[in-house]
């Protein structure tokens, strides 16, 4: 009887732990692992379709005059304004643009002077004894001499001996140092060497500037020339003297230019050669300095490529696909002709997958996805 108690105990027991261990289900079990969310980036692409396109040499460029000038003062002193310093102010060629306080060096070149007349007043005696031939030169010259004009050219002597006296007499001296002060006296006045315009004022009036400072900047307004990229590929087309046809970014016709020099330096990132155009003379004073413009030149040829958005592009390189592995490789192309709807290529192989938007952050290990476009946005 009591092994028969103790057997249904031991039932009792066993069938509850069972049942404890079914409600707990997998309290025991190991806790199953998170899976991690693999992050792939998506970027625009297209399938690569090469075709024939008729390129005109063009180029977009930014006007800029042919002389800009930071203007200093070679002297120093009080600064006065010939024209009104400040931005905008127009003036002519010859124009004083602005002059240096000169009354200290006036004053003392007059100084000078009156002991240059004083030093030749005294040798004329001499002049007529020793040199009586040449007295009426001497005399005349000394007559000639006024205070407040710059000083008349020397006489030359007519010997050696003449000569030596002049030197003796420190006239010759006294003479090339007043006209030494009479140069210097001619930089206290700036004078505009072009017709043209103030863009920058760095001394306002009434200051004390020292030599060498910077009192404007300004531009020659009438001369402008336009500086176009131009790809290596298409350089054969162009040469100096060749017509240019220029239009604002509008598309509205602006007159014509010429070519008026090309550059000798290839550009390595862009692999193109900077080409300067000038705008014809009918025409100078339509344009404004700073200005954005298309100009087209007088050159056709046609090529084989693919017209990409500038902005996939990036070191002469772009992005190509890879559909069996999804990821992204460089690959460079060459680029023949840039417009408002992107850049014309060359480099890339039909049926290639080429990303069509800017990358960033990239990495050559990294997946990536892709969403297809018919053409380039």
């Amino acid at each position: 009887m009591k092994i028969r108690h103790i057997v249904i105990i031991a039932l009792f027991v066993l069938v509850n732990v069972l049942i404890l261990m079914v409600l707990l289900g997998g309290g025991f079990a190991p806790p199953a692992e998170k899976k991690e969310k693999v992050f792939v980036p998506y970027v625009e692409a297209m399938t690569v379709i090469n075709d024939k396109e008729d390129l005109m040499v063009s180029g977009y460029g930014t006007l800029s005059s042919y002389n800009t000038l930071d203007i200093a003062s070679e002297v120093q002193g009080k600064l006065y304004a010939g024209v009104s310093l400040k931005p905008g102010i127009q003036f002519k060629k010859g124009q004083m643009l602005f002059r240096i306080d000169d009354t200290e060096l006036r004053y003392a070149n007059r100084a000078k002077k009156s002991a240059f007349i004083n030093l030749l007043a005294n040798s004329l005696p001499d002049i007529k004894v020793d040199y009586n031939s040449e007295y009426k030169k001497w005399n005349d010259y000394l007559e000639s001499i006024k205070l407040n004009e710059t000083l008349p050219q020397l006489p030359s002597w007519s010997s050696e001996k003449e000569k030596v006296f002049l030197s003796t007499r420190n006239i010759l001296s006294e003479y090339f140092s007043i006209k030494s002060q009479e140069e210097q006296l001619r930089k206290y006045a700036v004078t505009a060497p072009f017709s043209g315009t103030i863009t920058e004022v760095y001394m306002p009036e009434f200051s004390f500037v020292n030599p060498g400072a910077k009192v404007i900047k300004a531009v020659e307004t009438g001369n402008y020339e336009i500086p176009v990229a131009v790809p290596v590929s298409q350089l054969h087309l162009v040469e100096k003297g060749t017509k240019c046809t220029i239009y604002s970014t509008d598309g509205t016709e602006r007159g014509g230019g010429v070519v008026v020099r090309v550059s000798e330096v290839i550009n390595k990132s862009t692999q193109s050669v900077t080409v300067y155009v000038k705008p014809g003379n009918e025409n100078k004073n339509h344009f404004i300095e700073g200005e954005y413009l298309l100009v087209k030149i007088d050159a056709q040829i046609s090529q084989s490529g693919m017209r990409i958005p500038l902005s996939a592009i990036k070191d002469n390189q772009v992005f190509v696909y890879s559909i069996t592995d999804s990821i992204l490789t460089k690959k460079p192309v060459q680029i023949l002709n840039e417009n408002e709807h992107g850049a014309f290529v060359s480099g890339l192989n039909d049926g290639e997958t080429v990303v069509i938007q800017e990358v960033i952050n990239f990495s050559d290990t990294l997946k990536y996805g892709i969403t297809l476009k018919n053409k380039p946005s």
